[in-house]
């Protein structure tokens, strides 16, 4: 394939993103929606096919909704195929028969002359299509190391199957990158995960594309001290394990210190879409309360109530926008050592910290002063800085340059 080195601004953009389910949740979702938005500002209209949409973005607002009929597999399914098949899991989840066959006729339509694939998977449905228009840019947004976070799923799963899954995976992109990394341009998030990726392949082309954060309408009231109950955020798609795992982690490690200190006047709150039955046993057994699937609305609610989000993530590619957004909040948030290279500043009254007696004295320190609104807006400003229109623009402005 002739291959492009610099947009087109006066054609439309296509993006390909088969994981993304309305209303947007968990962190690709939301990446793929907001940036499609934001870029329909600089090029005449953004065309997104999601896993049962097709939206239309012009002038960094949607127009147009048009479904077609598709399922992305299950996991056991998935999971069945990249055994079977030595493939990747997220290409035998997402890239079923229905999505390929509308992608493929958007594909074929010359107007396009950049093409944004989310993940390096979704390219499947370039690299083996025939007689597709040449002279496109072609992108790829990774969303994290993904080199890393398979490494890491391999390393602490007990599951056999799914550690071949994970290493399957993992040798999938390997060969694609062998092939193929002179075909795409990279669009990484952090450069913690442009490095991840060169630590295996230094030559291939990359910019790095901090990803942005929406502020809510209404910021968060002030927490009066004594705070009481001390409310402790995780928000996150329940379904990914990932989550669950970092969930388990603070169960193990953290919660037990901070129960034991503060008994009931602390309240875990545990926010997020599609939990699985793991989930579901691990917040009945420690009395956490679960809120599954809320609303925009609601969730701005729950944030308004916390005194603190947790990242308790014991390995981490892709927490950045958990941090972000709770920084748009104005809620500070507690989190490991392993989050730190997602985090670009750590206010306080934020931690990182993986001793589980710093926990308490933080969360200790900050019930006895409260969160003032001026605590509240100090947090936001820093969210502030990072825009999706930014992120945006400084797309263009590296694929113009």
């Amino acid at each position: 394939m002739m291959q492009r080195r610099t947009l087109d601004a006066t054609a439309p953009i296509l993006i390909l993103a088969p994981h993304l389910i309305y209303p947007a949740r968990n962190g690709s979702d939301i990446s793929l929606d907001r940036i499609g938005r934001c870029l329909s500002m600089h090029v005449p209209h953004v065309d997104l096919i999601a896993e049962r949409l097709i939206v239309r973005f012009e002038h960094g607002r949607e127009m147009d909704r048009r479904p077609f009929a598709n399922v992305m597999r299950s996991k056991n399914g998935a999971g069945a195929r990249t055994l079977l098949r030595r493939s990747h899991f997220y290409l035998e989840k997402f890239l079923t028969p229905a999505y390929a066959k509308t992608a493929t006729r958007y594909l074929r339509d010359p107007a396009y002359k950049t093409v944004l694939c989310s993940y390096a998977t979704t390219t499947h449905l370039i690299t083996q299509t025939r007689d597709l228009p040449d002279g496109r840019l072609h992108l790829i947004w990774s969303h994290n190391d993904e080199f890393k976070w398979f490494a890491d799923l391999h390393r602490q799963s007990t599951n056999p199957l799914a550690r071949f899954v994970a290493k399957s995976s993992e040798r999938w992109l390997h060969a694609f990158f062998q092939k193929n990394r002179d075909t795409f341009l990279f669009l990484h998030v952090t450069k913690a995960d442009r490095d991840g990726f060169a630590r295996y392949y230094p030559d291939h082309a990359s910019l790095i594309i901090p990803i942005g954060v929406d502020l809510p309408e209404t910021p968060s009231p002030p927490l009066l001290s004594p705070i009481e109950p001390v409310c402790l955020m995780f928000v996150g798609a329940l379904g990914v394990r990932m989550n669950l795992d970092a969930l388990t982690h603070f169960s193990e490690t953290y919660f037990p210190s901070i129960h034991s200190h503060f008994g009931d006047d602390v309240q875990v709150m545990v926010v997020g879409s599609g939990p699985s039955e793991a989930v579901q046993t691990l917040c009945t057994d420690r009395g956490w309360d679960l809120h599954a699937d809320v609303s925009d609305s609601e969730l701005d609610r729950l944030f308004g109530q916390a005194a603190f989000s947790i990242l308790p993530f014991g390995y981490a590619t892709g927490a950045k926008l958990k941090l972000l957004n709770s920084l748009a909040h104005g809620v500070p948030f507690l989190a490991t050592t392993k989050v730190g290279a997602q985090a670009d500043a750590c206010a306080a009254p934020c931690l990182l910290d993986d001793n589980p007696e710093a926990w308490v004295d933080r969360i200790t320190r900050v019930r006895n002063r409260g969160l003032s609104a001026e605590d509240r807006a100090g947090l936001v400003a820093i969210a502030k800085s990072q825009s999706w229109e930014a992120s945006a623009a400084k797309l263009i402005e590296g694929l113009t340059a």
